[in-house]
């Protein structure tokens, strides 16, 4: 079971709240000690699969296997369902699951790319309310202008329990039709999606995780997005999903990194990040690393959220495109 110290970190991670088969509460995730045991992880162009295998309390990492979709088959918005060719995904979906040994799990974690929901930090207060569903609504109002979505029809998860010095609580707003869409491709292939998970916070936790106080940054780098989030500790006081032009060549990249660097000494108060990390799934982690070193004023490291993914899966470009899936899988290690 959670213990109560970590439930609100882990809070954050369930996304599934609201889907087609009636709304969720996030305290089954919080209450529910049994991780899947597969993830399966959706990227602009392929998809991908982490499988743990379990003996008596040892779990290890089973199996990886990595697929490219058909050209067009997911288009990654926040606003409109993603899965412009269903039948091309499951399909995909179906043959690298089975690649993995993990057709037949029955529970998995689905890990969304970031630019699908909206990720806000919120002051105590703003997110003030008696009682969860209170809250809840007084969220919904906080954020009804800035999600290009109905507010109402958003799945929410809430975090809070920062350092004893934070107010804030994190919220991710998904829009229903755009999880809907996911989870029924799940469904379709027989597997059920019990935890969604956004690619950057599930890597931030693998990351971070019971690490010494500092302030840290994590760049989760992608096909058509980079997510830039600054944590004090283990609790993220900044995040910034880019896509689009803003992330469109490795010398926007590196600019937004500089520009992240100079709001966190001039708005947050600080001064040096004591550690930087990347996950590169766009260009070759040792490429993306010589880029953000300058702008960053520190030597980035490269996320490895399982020691054998690498060996599960050959070759630093694919144990990149699985991270997101590791790093969800990464509380189960022993």
């Amino acid at each position: 079971m959670t213990s109560p110290a970590a439930a609100p970190r882990d809070a954050l991670h369930a996304l599934a709240r609201a889907t087609g088969r009636g709304r969720r509460s996030l305290r089954r995730y919080l209450l529910d000690p049994a991780l899947p045991m597969a993830a399966v992880e959706v990227r602009a162009r392929s998809l991908g699969v982490v499988r743990l295998a379990r003996d008596g309390r040892r779990v290890s990492l089973a199996a990886a296997a990595s697929l490219d979709l058909p050209p067009g088959a997911v288009r990654l918005s926040m606003t409109q369902p993603n899965l412009a060719d269903p039948r091309a995904f499951q399909e995909t979906l179906r043959s690298v699951l089975e690649r993995a040994g993990a057709l037949h799990v029955g529970r998995v974690a689905l890990v969304l790319p970031d630019p699908v929901a909206r990720v806000a930090l919120l002051s105590a207060a703003e997110a003030g309310g008696q009682g969860d569903k209170q809250r809840e609504e007084m969220i919904r109002f906080r954020l009804r202008k800035a999600v290009p979505f109905d507010i109402r029809e958003a799945g929410i998860a809430i975090a809070s329990g920062g350092p004893p010095a934070s107010d804030s609580v994190l919220v991710a707003a998904v829009y229903r039709p755009v999880l809907e869409g996911y989870e029924q491709a799940c469904r379709a292939v027989g597997v059920h999606p019990g935890l969604v998970e956004l690619s950057g916070l599930a890597l931030l936790r693998s990351a971070f995780d019971a690490l010494p106080a500092g302030d840290r940054l994590l760049v989760n780098w992608d096909e058509g997005y980079v997510t830039l989030l600054l944590a004090r500790g283990e609790w993220p006081i900044l995040v910034r999903t880019l896509a689009g032009e803003a992330a469109a060549s490795p010398a926007d990249v590196a600019r937004e990194a500089a520009n992240t660097l100079i709001y966190y000494r001039e708005r947050l108060g600080g001064k040096s990040l004591a550690q930087a990390v990347v996950r590169s799934a766009l260009l070759p982690p040792e490429q993306a690393v010589a880029l953000l070193e300058p702008p960053l004023e520190v030597r980035p490291e490269v996320l490895e959220p399982w020691p054998d993914l690498r060996a599960a899966a050959p070759g630093r470009a694919v144990s990149q495109a699985l991270a997101g899936a590791a790093a969800c899988l990464a509380r189960s290690r022993p």
